[in-house]
């Protein structure tokens, strides 16, 4: 690999540009589907290829190619090079590519790697999830479970000097029952992913994910519809995770700066939070779905604390945007594939936990309510807002858990609503997620404590 990267780097110095990197990747992917117990998919893919990138005075182009020959490198790497220096003259913003170099051998050691469990087995264990779902109570009327697994091997070098040799592995197993009483229909997600081979999906968490779903697609059906208003709102891990992602991490990511389109645009180093409050983006974490020694750039990765004690101390950054902001750059750049290109992106992102006990904040909330995990919903960067709809959840009176309810959201400013973050759990839970960008999907995780936040807009019916 490093020979045919160091073939392409060439051809792009000696047609003329100032920097280039190559991404040259192999990956195998297997995707098992069951619907209702009967297979609808079952299928594995490979890609193998280069993604070249070339840059001058601020102009950058990019290329990918399945040719891994030295011709096929040499010719892609030369083609880059004369695309990024014609558009060069359009750039308004000159600036160099400046950081750090790295070089290094990663090898991801698992306990169980995918190409020793047989695919016979593999549809044994979705199809033991789909029968969990499907079988524990006659009101669940539909299932599907998706099992996924990803294996790559990636080779990163460019003309700072950078090598890095990295590997990753990633199963996933997805259980979406449906239940139904009457017109009353309720359809619940849950999933289970960490970076690791194929013994997370032998774990008891893993195998029991089918019973949990279901139980809480009936628990659902006898729950009642919101009323909306203002509450004080107690937000679990997962739902902490998506507001703390979707909401507040995005609008860290660097290259919104040069875009003016983040909400955060003049926070840097300014108060956006209590100073209580933390927020960390942790690629560093053992296990995790989201974690990497380095980015798709070659550049080591590291704990980003973006937010410390409610001052706004870090962004996301790519090496374009580290060296644009004449900041240090962090490992934050990510891209889905060789055809793809490396962009700001999160890894593990997470609200940093305090001192409450989660008894004791629902204890301490005398009318409001517990909103759980996620359905869907919006966010706009540029001006910091956002809509989230709860799968489920409580009312909370005198403080105790009580009605369970459904059809409830969250919805503010992200500034604002950070603003009435008053307590924050000790717990700590971390869920799979993937995460879409400019075209691209990329596995992440979210999470964080319970928090409590004051008085606050939930839509409900």
């Amino acid at each position: 690999m490093e020979e045919l990267a160091q073939v392409a780097i060439d051809a792009a110095l000696n047609a003329g540009v100032m920097f280039a990197d190559v991404r040259i990747e192999n990956s195998t992917t297997t995707i098992i589907e069951l619907n209702d117990g009967i297979t609808r998919q079952s299928m594995a893919s490979r890609m193998k290829g280069a993604g070249i990138r070339a840059f001058i005075d601020g102009a950058w182009a990019f290329a990918q190619t399945t040719n891994l020959s030295r011709e096929g490198m040499r010719a892609t790497g030369r083609s880059v090079a004369k695309l990024a220096r014609a558009t060069r003259e359009k750039v308004a913003d000159r600036f160099k590519i400046e950081g750090p170099v790295f070089e290094d051998n990663v090898k991801l050691n698992v306990k169980k790697p995918f190409d020793t469990v047989s695919i016979d087995e593999k549809m044994q264990f979705v199809k033991l999830i789909d029968d969990q779902a499907r079988n524990f109570d006659k009101r669940i009327v539909a299932t599907r479970t998706i099992y996924g697994e990803l294996t790559s091997e990636i080779f990163i070098a460019n003309t700072l000097g950078t090598r890095v040799y990295l590997q990753n592995t990633i199963p996933r197993i997805i259980s979406v029952p449906t239940a139904k009483e009457g017109p009353n229909r309720q359809r619940i997600q849950q999933s289970i992913s960490l970076r690791s081979g194929f013994e997370e999906m032998e774990t008891e968490n893993a195998q029991t994910i089918g019973i949990r779903a279901s139980q809480l697609a009936i628990e659902l059906l006898s729950s009642k519809t919101a009323e909306g208003g203002i509450y004080d709102v107690v937000i679990d891990p997962a739902l902490n995770g998506v507001v703390t992602h979707e909401a507040f991490g995005h609008a860290t990511e660097a290259d919104n700066w040069p875009a003016h389109s983040t909400v955060l645009e003049e926070k840097l180093n300014e108060t956006v939070g209590p100073e209580y409050l933390s927020i960390s983006d942790d690629p560093t974490l053992t296990g995790m779905r989201g974690s990497t020694e380095y980015d798709w750039e070659g550049t080591k990765t590291k704990k980003r604390l973006l937010v410390k004690d409610g001052i706004l101390t870090d962004l996301l950054h790519s090496l374009e945007t580290s060296s644009r902001l004449g900041l240090e750059p962090n490992g934050a750049a990510r891209a889905q594939s060789f055809m793809h290109v490396p962009l700001p992106r999160m890894s593990n992102t997470f609200m940093e936990p305090k001192d409450w006990d989660v008894d004791e904040l629902i204890e301490d909330t005398k009318k409001g309510i517990l909103l759980c995990s996620f359905n869907y919903g919006y966010t706009q960067s540029a001006k910091g807002q956002f809509m989230f709809q709860a799968s489920h959840g409580y009312l909370i009176e005198n403080g105790e858990k009580g009605t369970m309810v459904r059809d409830v959201s969250l919805a503010g400013n992200i500034l604002e609503i950070l603003a009435k973050v008053d307590a924050i759990g000790k717990d700590f839970e971390l869920e799979a997620g993937t995460c879409g960008k400019d075209g691209q999907s990329i596995p992440t995780m979210t999470g964080g404590p319970h928090a409590r936040i004051r008085q606050v807009p939930v839509g409900g019916m």
